[in-house]
């Protein structure tokens, strides 16, 4: 579904929502002015930042910049956006951290799908806070340039369930029988994600590419908790397993300036 509402202005009904589906659309976070800023810098930014790629047998499924925001300043406003995070914030219920963002390219015709997952598997965070993912089409994204496919309700684990990376289905075989909602945004536009939600993304059979920056935010109070042999972890440098992630390094959502 897909709704223009600032934050204070988001209705009950529609957070209501983001719970039972897991995800929601939001039009017109970014003004057009704020709109050719960020995607101006992204370009920048992929063009001269070293970028992970992650490849399949049928193509490149996407290369990104690793927390862009920490080497620049209008990514880091993005970031730390306060209509994107007050959103996040109202959708959660409950303060949030930046925990990372994620600058995203799908590349031109030729491009490979990002296949079904949750993002769960890769953040070393305890399993009792909120964990979002806003993701911002900095161009527009129609179905043919790779756009967000979820799999609605599909957040609501069973509890004590860890999903698993390679199969999202495993722990609820029943979900890979779910209708699946694409979701086409125009440049400016944000999708909010539950970290648990099945989703994916479709290859870009278009001849210009595919730009978006993903920020995840977590519990204010999340906890840095790795499960022993998961392998998708990003390096958390900082922190010993049973802290708080609370240093300035992930700052509370909407503090522009970066205080924790």
């Amino acid at each position: 579904m897909t709704e223009t509402a600032p934050a204070q202005l988001l209705p009950d009904d529609l957070v209501a929502r983001y719970h039972r589906d897991g995800y929601l659309h939001v039009r017109n976070v970014l003004d057009p002015a704020e709109l050719t800023e960020f995607l101006a810098d992204a370009r920048a930014q992929l063009d001269r930042q070293r970028t992970v790629a992650w490849d399949a047998e049928d193509g490149n499924v996407m290369d990104w910049v690793v927390e862009p925001e920490r080497v620049s300043e209008p990514m880091r406003r993005l970031a730390l956006h306060p209509g994107i995070t007050g959103i996040a914030e109202r959708l959660a219920g409950r303060p949030l951290r930046l925990y990372k963002s994620e600058l995203l390219r799908k590349g031109t015709s030729g491009s490979a799908p990002t296949p079904l997952h949750t993002d769960d598997p890769a953040f070393p965070l305890d399993a009792a806070p909120v964990t979002l993912t806003a993701w911002v089409a900095l161009v527009d994204v129609p179905v043919e340039r790779g756009c967000m496919t979820f799999v609605p309700g599909s957040h609501q684990w069973p509890e004590g369930t860890v999903p698993q990376f390679e199969d999202p289905f495993a722990a609820a075989p029943e979900a890979r029988w779910w209708p699946q909602v694409t979701v086409p945004i125009r440049a400016g536009d944000c999708t909010f994600h539950s970290s648990r939600l099945i989703h994916r993304a479709g290859a870009n059979t278009t001849d210009s590419a595919r730009i978006s920056l993903a920020t995840v935010y977590m519990d204010a109070a999340a906890i840095y908790r790795p499960i022993p042999g998961m392998t998708y972890y990003d390096p958390v440098p900082d922190r010993e397993p049973g802290q708080p992630l609370d240093s300035d390094r992930y700052p509370r959502a909407g503090s522009a300036d970066g205080a924790g």
